[in-house]
C-alpha cells in the first residue's frame, strides 16, 4: 500500500471546505486503514481564492488552471465540488487523465450530461464515486439492515422530505443554484437528490413518478449590487408521488421555502410487520414500531422504540460510538468508503449507477411536471 494518496480539490466553497477538513481527519478515525490522504492541490476560478484556499487548508499547491491540476502526475484523486453544470466537463477530463474521481451530488445538471459522465466512466474503466452522505448515518444503515432482514415485511407506503428555509426572502440575491444553466434544477436536484437516493438505498428502484414543481419568486436581485434583477429558472419547491418497483407508493417533498426549518430531512416507512422513522435533526436514533408486539386493554406493549445508533461505525477508533453524531461525520464516512474502495480496487458505493439513477428520477419528475403531473415512467438507463 502506498504511504499517501494525493487529493486534488476542484472548487472550494462550503462543501469543498468540508471535504478538505475530512481528508485530514480520516487517519484519526481509521488509523492505518488507508494511505494518508494529502491535500495536494486546490483549483478555484480566481487566484485570490485559490491562494486563500491553499493557505487555509494546507494544500501543497494552488492553481486556477484545472488542466494543469489534472495533468499533474502526483494527483491521485480529483474531488469535484463545483456547480452542477460544470461536473460533466471536469469529470470526463479527470477520468481521461487517469484520475479517480469523487463527485458531489447531483451527478450533473442535465440528463444528457449525466449520461455523458456514465459513458466516460464505462469507457475509461476509471474509479468513480458519488457523494450521498446520508447513506452513511448509522441510523440509516441500521434501517437498511432491518429492511433486508424482513423485520418490516412488505412495504406499503413511505414519505420522504428535505426541508430548508431562507429562499422565501425575495431579496436573497441570485446565485448559480437559482439558474438552470448553472445548477440544472433547483430544490429537486439540490435537496431532492438526497432523499431520492435514500429511498433507493432503502427500498430499491423507482418505477414511475407524478411531479409538481413551483417557483414562488420568479425574479431576484443580482448579487453584483447593480440593482438589476435576474430570472429564476429553477424550482423553489418540488413534490412528487412515486411508485416503486416493489409496488410500494410514497411521496417526496424538497423545499427551500420551508419557513421555520433548519436541516430537516425526514423519512418514514410503513410495512406489514412494522414501521421505521428517521429525522436528521435527531440523527443519533432510529425509531421502530414492531407490529408483532401484543396489544391489550391498556395499550399492551406496542409503541415506537428509540434505537440508539449514534456513531456505531465498525472499526472506527474515534469518536466513541456512544457520542452524538454530527453532520460532518457522515461526509467523512462517505469519503472513507470511496478511498478504501479505490485503494482495494473493490466496487465503489455509491457509484456511477447510483448517480445516474438518481438523475433519471429527477428527469422523470421534471418531465411529469411539464406534462401537468402525468404519471411518467422512470427510464432505467
Amino acid at each position: 500500500m502506498k504511504e499517501t494518496i494525493n487529493i486534488g480539490l476542484a472548487g472550494y466553497g462550503m462543501i469543498g471546505r468540508v471535504h478538505g477538513m475530512n481528508y485530514g481527519e480520516l487517519p484519526f478515525l481509521y488509523p492505518g486503514a488507508l494511505p494518508r490522504p494529502v491535500l495536494h492541490s486546490v483549483c478555484t476560478s480566481r487566484e485570490e481564492s485559490a491562494r486563500g484556499a491553499a493557505a487555509e487548508g494546507g494544500f501543497l499547491k494552488w492553481t486556477t488552471d484545472l488542466d494543469a491540476m489534472l495533468a499533474d502526475p502526483e494527483v491521485d484523486v480529483v474531488d469535484v465540488s463545483l456547480p452542477n453544470q460544470m461536473h460533466a466537463d471536469v469529470v470526463t477530463a479527470a477520468l481521461k487523465a487517469g484520475k479517480a474521481v469523487y463527485c458531489e451530488k447531483p451527478l450533473s445538471g442535465t440528463i444528457e450530461d449525466a449520461r455523458r459522465i456514465a459513458g466516460a466512466v464505462k469507457d475509461s474503466g476509471g474509479r468513480f464515486g458519488m457523494v450521498f452522505q446520508y447513506r452513511f448515518i448509522p441510523a440509516i444503515m441500521k434501517a437498511r439492515e432491518m429492511i433486508d432482514e424482513g423485520r418490516i415485511g412488505k412495504v406499503f407506503t413511505w414519505r420522504a422530505e428535505y426541508l430548508h428555509t431562507g429562499y422565501q426572502n425575495p431579496n436573497r440575491p441570485m446565485s448559480w443554484r437559482m439558474s438552470r444553466e448553472a445548477g440544472g434544477s433547483g430544490a429537486l436536484g439540490d435537496l431532492g437528490s438526497h432523499v431520492i437516493d435514500l429511498v433507493r438505498y432503502l427500498l430499491g428502484d423507482f418505477d414511475s413518478v407524478q411531479g409538481h414543481l413551483e417557483t414562488f419568486v420568479p425574479e431576484r436581485p443580482l448579487a453584483d449590487g447593480s440593482g438589476k434583477t435576474g430570472k429564476v429558472t429553477v424550482d423553489d419547491v418540488a413534490w412528487f408521488r412515486a411508485r416503486m418497483a416493489d409496488g410500494s407508493v410514497g411521496t417526496v417533498e424538497a423545499s427551500r421555502f420551508a419557513t421555520g426549518t433548519m436541516d430537516d430531512l425526514n423519512i418514514s416507512i410503513h410495512g406489514e410487520k412494522g414501521a421505521l422513522r428517521f429525522q436528521l435533526m435527531d440523527p443519533s436514533f432510529l425509531y421502530w414500531f414492531d407490529e408483532a408486539l401484543p396489544s391489550g386493554d391498556f395499550g399492551g406493549e406496542r409503541g415506537w422504540r428509540r434505537i440508539e445508533t449514534a456513531q456505531y461505525y465498525p472499526g472506527a477508533k474515534a469518536p466513541p460510538a456512544r457520542a452524538p453524531i454530527g453532520w460532518v461525520r457522515s461526509h467523512a464516512e462517505n469519503q472513507y468508503a470511496f478511498l478504501k474502495a479505490v485503494v482495494e480496487n473493490s466496487p465503489i458505493s455509491p457509484g456511477i449507477d447510483d448517480g445516474l439513477k438518481t438523475q433519471l428520477i429527477i428527469d422523470a419528475v421534471e418531465r411529469s411536471a411539464a406534462a401537468g403531473g402525468a404519471r411518467t415512467a422512470v427510464e432505467q438507463e
